[in-house]
């Protein structure tokens, strides 16, 4: 599991990388297309843990549906990483030649 984000190292390092511009799409976007997923996510769970003892056949339905749910997010964030990911040969020109 990863370790827990510092925030303040997080923060000095969107600071030097992001102009102003990018963090506001960069934050919208991960609002919009994460945090929405997360949230429904967790507000399903509770609905899944209220019907498991009322309702086994809800919540089962329910859990399947969560499922897929995470999965689009898990799926969005592979890609975002994968587009962001610069190919091997730019790093390897940014990198200083020893």
């Amino acid at each position: 599991m990863a370790e827990p984000l510092d925030q303040q190292a997080l923060q000095e390092q969107i600071e030097a990388h992001l102009t102003p511009e990018a963090r506001h799409w960069l934050a919208e976007l991960l609002h919009d297309q994460i945090s929405h997923h997360i949230t429904n996510a967790s507000l399903q769970a509770e609905i899944v843990l209220r019907a498991w003892e009322r309702r086994p056949e809800m919540a089962l339905d329910e859990m399947r549906d969560l499922k897929g749910k995470l999965d689009s997010a898990s799926h969005f964030m592979v890609n975002l990483i994968r587009t962001v990911t610069p190919p091997a040969e730019e790093t390897e020109e940014s990198r200083p030649q020893s």
